[in-house]
């Protein structure tokens, strides 16, 4: 399935992220995708960082199996982050907010869903994942309902978009 994104938005209404097919007020939900912003930072930074590692290395090489070896590891990984990155760019995890529900679709097509007969009222949570990771979660005030959004969503976009279809933010 491929998402179309829209940038228009209704006069006057303060909603300004990408929207699925339905928009606002439409058929479908409102889409939310993963901020480019942040993913492009996070993979432009490993994707420098092992730039700079293969001209050091091969620089710095004192023998001939280091000058081959060190430029044909860091070329691997420099290729593997830069289809990774590609690759998230375009498949980006994504909320899909609609007024009885919020799902949340991985990159590989598993999927969560929140309802709204769980409860209406939302608040962001940091969770630690794997000693010092902290990542995004959107909860639901009053459960033990907490729905997992990673690192690489953009807080304001998410909080208006569910502003936007009737959910409510403590």
């Amino acid at each position: 399935m491929r998402l179309m994104y829209v940038t228009l938005r209704p006069a006057g209404h303060p909603y300004d992220s990408r929207m699925g097919a339905g928009g606002l007020g439409g058929v479908g939900p409102t889409i939310v995708a993963e901020s480019r912003w942040q993913l492009s930072i996070l993979f432009g930074f490993l994707t420098l960082a092992f730039a700079v590692a293969l001209v050091r290395g091969v620089i710095g090489a004192q023998t001939t199996s280091g000058r081959v070896a060190v430029p044909v590891l860091c070329v691997v990984l420099l290729t593997v982050f830069i289809s990774a990155w590609i690759r998230t760019l375009r498949h980006p995890a994504r909320l899909e907010i609609a007024e009885d529900a919020i799902g949340y679709v991985r990159r590989n097509g598993q999927s969560a869903t929140v309802s709204r007969h769980q409860g209406n009222d939302l608040y962001f949570v940091r969770r630690n994942r794997s000693g010092r990771i902290r990542t995004l979660g959107l909860a639901i005030m009053g459960t033990d309902t907490v729905m997992d959004l990673g690192l690489l969503f953009s807080r304001k976009e998410v909080r208006q978009a569910c502003l936007a279809r009737g959910w409510r933010f403590r």
